[in-house]
């Protein structure tokens, strides 16, 4: 059994993370926007629309009189930056999207329509978040750690699958990447996000799912689900009982996602770092991280500069490694 979430201890390491970003001193004060639209390239009600539908609240009416998030959800998240690409660069139009649309989508699509160095200002960090491994139904109650999981696959070769939110995604490549440490062959099954993939794990059609480890929280509680392992570098604070990937043996499985916060290439750096310290005083102020623990992520924000670092080291590090498991790159 999972044990159940210290709250607490949870809520005061966000509010850590959240505060590690201050104003800059010499910041002068400017009027607010009239309005503010933020962009999200998934539907209403995800993680992706969750984060932004937060900040968004609390940049008003502060930074923006008005401020709303516009979902053009489709193409795992390119509709939305085609959107934003295509945006007055003004400040008034920013992107939420998670971080495999700007680190590992050039080596995912063969044919991508916007430059993610070029096309799309880094603005700041907004929430991060770990992925995770769970087994459901299909999988005996006694298979509660990796080794356990490649044993049962083993047996059970016509039935060893794995689902994921979508071909291309970060949780798709974990699935590779585990499959080859455990030496085992297990399906990568995509979905069209997260929810159906789950619907069909609680009906013992999937043995096991890979997702964003908050995804799990309600099925885990009454145990219809067991995570077997995490992706960060230490156990989740939302399951500190369940051993990360690294502990199990796979050590090239510590990964640490995000949301970010994007406005379009040309924006000037002053607008641009507006935008940023007015993002971090949100994510560090009050409602922020007990708002998203309900989904599994920490409240974080960092400077644009800093982003932009991120970026660039993160897909300098998967790019090797998704060309490593053999993916083909999609149309």
């Amino acid at each position: 059994m999972i044990q159940s979430v210290n709250r607490r201890r949870v809520l005061q390491g966000m509010a850590t993370a959240g505060a590690g970003v201050g104003l800059s001193s010499g910041a002068r004060a400017q009027q607010p926007l009239d309005n503010l639209k933020i962009l999200v390239g998934f539907p209403p009600g995800g993680s992706a629309d969750v984060v932004a539908r937060h900040v968004g609240d609390k940049l008003a009416p502060a930074f923006a009189k008005s401020v709303i998030v516009d979902n053009r959800p489709g193409a795992a998240g390119r509709i939305a930056i085609d959107a934003l690409k295509a945006s007055p660069p003004d400040g008034r139009t920013l992107l939420l999207t998670p971080a495999s649309t700007v680190t590992v989508y050039a080596d995912v699509y063969k044919n991508l329509s916007y430059n993610p160095f070029t096309d799309l200002a880094p603005v700041s960090l907004a929430a991060t978040f770990v992925h995770g491994i769970a087994v459901g139904p299909m999988v005996p109650a006694e298979v509660k750690t990796l080794a356990q999981f490649a044993e049962w696959a083993k047996a059970n070769p016509a039935k060893a699958s794995c689902g994921n939110p979508g071909e291309g995604s970060f949780p798709h490549f974990l699935t590779l990447v585990m499959a080859k440490a455990l030496g085992v062959a297990i399906q990568p099954v995509p979905y069209r996000g997260g929810a159906p993939a789950i619907a069909d794990m609680l009906a013992g059609q999937l043995a096991a799912l890979m997702l964003p480890d908050g995804s799990f929280l309600p099925y885990t509680k009454d145990g219809r689900f067991r995570v077997l392992a995490t992706s960060g570098s230490a156990p989740s604070p939302f399951y500190p009982a369940v051993p990360t990937f690294a502990q199990q043996g796979i050590k090239e499985l510590v990964v640490t996602e995000w949301f970010g916060l994007f406005a379009p290439g040309p924006t000037p750096a002053a607008t641009v770092a507006a935008a940023s310290q007015a993002v971090a005083k949100v994510i560090a102020g009050p409602g922020i991280a007990e708002a998203f623990a309900n989904f599994g992520m920490l409240p974080k924000a960092n400077t644009p500069a800093e982003l932009a670092a991120l970026i660039k080291s993160e897909a300098a590090t998967w790019g090797p490694i998704i060309r490593s498991t053999g993916f083909k790159p999609l149309e």
